[in-house]
């Protein structure tokens, strides 16, 4: 599945993010969580949701999920 949004395009498949058709380098768990957001763009995801979905059964700090949530808003261009 490919989302389109503003100039991006988060192409689960090949598992890449593009910018104005240009690859953005986004970690693993970083490209998770916004394809995660993107997939559930209808509601609002709280963080223990993001936490139990994408971290399954282990002890992840708020820390993490923060840096994540930062690193995508970068990656797609949002400051």
């Amino acid at each position: 599945m490919v989302y389109r949004f503003a100039d991006c395009e988060l192409d689960e498949h090949l598992y890449q993010l593009r910018r104005s058709g240009a690859p953005v380098p986004v970690e693993p768990k970083v490209f998770d969580v916004l394809a995660y957001l993107v997939q559930h763009r209808d509601r609002v995801v709280s963080k223990d949701e993001l936490l139990d979905k994408l971290w399954p059964g282990q002890v992840v700090g708020e820390n993490t999920l923060t840096r994540c949530i930062r690193a995508a808003r970068a990656a797609v261009g949002d400051d």
